[in-house]
């Protein structure tokens, strides 16, 4: 007899899998590792296999022996299992009015089957207040002492500390800041972090950085030796923009993965990014996935490629997609308020002056040189194509000839007829020197400027001074600095010198004049430069779309299956 038993995964992906369970008989041994996935369990003796497996290994088993299959009883929902909505009273003592659909998902938070789930409603929701709102009602009922905020952007702290201070009636501490007598904010080294962590805070709400995770010289994390230590009860840990910590491997992926608490919110309108690899982070640290990477890779990815070992593909979404619809909730922008103002895109493309497509040219044709000369590996890939990129938008980084990039030249013919007409403008770039041309050349508006070289403070008084003061009406900033997390929407135009890699990407920063509280349309326009790399990126973006729309979105599409961005990369090279 060969019992096939359904459980709750061990160590694989999805809602369930199975185990395998039998007298040793070689032969079904045999039958089990013809299986793309399996795993086997020395204590218990038995093979766990992934729920996609099941039919193909009940077509084979049953040639070898008698099956028995077990399934999982049905769960019933208990109707006195107690009402665990947010109460008015409870609604009454927050620090703001939430809408409908804020309230809504506090409420999810509150059920006990949800308590450590992925928050994933689109841009401009109000993600930060449903945080603050859920935080608030268990510190209230007692369930909780203290919320650690983890913001994925570094940049993001000042902007929560903000945040809370102005809607929530409890304290925050932003771990490990120092304020100057003029006002200057500095921060203390990890190690010294790490001690404040270790004794007793008063603050309900702490905020660090994604870098407070980061290993030491000595390759261990201060922040994650004091927090086995800390003298401090955070039942409610809340991670922003959870897709920066995509990868495992990573120092940052991995130290979250060890930090436990009694509730968890992973928060992002951009769970899907390149592939379904990024969810693995935020499905194991909610306690939602339990399967180990190497599993994780096989069931969902198709390698190929040199060595066998490049992800060429992507199979068995179906499992993934409802792993998590289980665990999510999200709602966008257009369901959440049916006279949402619109969010209209253009993608306007500009032809290149003649001196430009010589330089273009030409840099077209050392890259094509260099790459007969390399072995096109992921490093020097993103360094070719990155390459033909800053040859769109910024010429400046590639020679010292007064070359000025085309798009640059239509960004401020566009940003002068929106200023004329009194309104504001942001612009966007991949290239903090694309932001210092386009600063010269609109330096008559004191256009403000956000990018890496700035600081957060510098940033955070920016932001102020665009959303309040009537006289600043131009933002200039990187899509990495200001990309996510900023309201910016007391600009109804956005302007995209060049664009990130992923539509995910892309509409984060899009979705930064396109908030919950607009009450006029926001209107994008993306350039492009004709006959160049610019047009395959935008191919890749799209193609990376219609992943993110099936994973996420439920929106069927032949094209879910997509490669992966250095094989993208590749292509871009070899066919030029």
């Amino acid at each position: 007899m060969i019992y096939i038993r359904e459980i709750v995964p061990r160590k694989f992906s999805g809602l369930s899998s199975f185990l395998i369970s039998f007298q040793y008989d070689p032969k079904v041994v045999e039958m089990i590792k013809t299986l793309p996935n399996y795993y086997y369990h020395k204590k218990d003796y038995c093979w766990e296999i992934p729920a996609e497996c099941l039919a193909q290994a009940l077509d084979s088993l049953t040639f070898l022996d008698t099956i028995q299959l077990i399934m999982l009883p049905e769960t019933v929902e208990d109707p006195n299992q107690g009402d665990f909505t947010i109460t008015q009273d409870e609604i009454d003592q927050l620090h703001f009015k939430p809408f409908p659909h804020q309230v809504e998902a506090i409420n999810f938070g509150l059920n006990p089957k949800h308590q450590k789930f992925l928050l994933l409603d689109s841009m401009g929701i109000g993600k930060t207040l449903e945080i603050i709102g859920l935080a608030e009602t268990l510190y209230r009922r007692g369930l909780i002492e203290h919320c650690l905020i983890i913001c994925g952007v570094d940049s993001l702290r000042q902007n929560w500390k903000a945040e809370i201070q102005k809607f929530s009636n409890l304290s925050v501490l932003v771990l490990g800041e120092k304020i100057s007598k003029t006002g200057k904010v500095s921060y203390l080294t990890m190690k010294e972090r790490a001690e404040i962590l270790k004794n007793p805070i008063q603050e309900f709400f702490v905020v660090v950085n994604a870098a407070t995770l980061r290993n030491d010289d000595n390759g261990e994390s201060s922040f994650i030796k004091a927090w086995k230590k800390t003298k401090n009860n955070f039942g409610m840990i809340a991670v922003d923009e959870v897709h920066r910590f995509a990868s495992s491997t990573s120092q940052q992926g991995d130290n979250l993965l060890k930090l436990k608490s009694d509730y968890k919110v992973a928060a992002t309108g951009t769970l899907l990014l390149n592939s379904p690899i990024s969810c693995y982070v935020p499905l194991s640290w909610t306690e939602n996935d339990h399967s180990i990477l190497t599993n994780y890779k096989s069931q969902y990815c198709t390698f190929g490629g040199f060595g066998g070992n490049q992800i060429v593909g992507y199979k068995n979404l179906d499992s993934l997609r409802e792993e998590i619809n289980s665990c999510m909730i999200r709602r966008t922008l257009d369901q959440v308020r049916d006279d949402m103002p619109p969010k209209n895109i253009t993608y306007e493309v500009v032809e290149m002056s003649t001196e430009h497509r010589k330089f273009y040219d030409a840099i077209v044709n050392g890259v094509k040189s260099e790459a007969d000369k390399v072995k096109l590996n992921t490093s020097n890939l993103l360094a070719l194509t990155t390459r033909l990129r800053q040859a769109t938008a910024c010429p400046s980084v590639l020679t010292t000839q007064p070359v000025v990039s085309s798009k640059v030249e239509r960004a401020v013919e566009i940003a002068e007829d929106i200023l004329a007409s009194g309104e504001k403008v942001v612009i966007f770039s991949m290239f903090k020197e694309t932001v210092q041309a386009l600063a010269t050349m609109l330096k008559a508006y004191d256009p403000l400027i956000c990018t890496g070289d700035n600081t957060e403070q510098q940033i955070k008084a920016s932001v102020e001074a665009f959303q309040n003061s009537p006289d600043s009406k131009v933002m200039l900033g990187t899509h990495q600095k200001m990309g996510t997390g900023f309201t910016l929407n007391s600009a109804q135009y956005l302007i995209c010198i060049d664009t990130p890699w992923t539509d995910a990407s892309l509409s984060q920063s899009t979705d930064r004049i396109w908030r919950i509280t607009n009450k006029y349309p926001a209107y994008v326009t993306v350039l492009t430069c004709a006959d160049t790399i610019d047009e395959r990126v935008r191919e890749i973006v799209e193609t990376k779309k219609d992943l993110s729309d099936y994973m996420i979105d439920g929106v069927e599409n032949e094209l879910a299956v997509s490669e992966q961005l250095s094989a993208e990369m590749r292509k871009i090279i070899l066919s030029l």
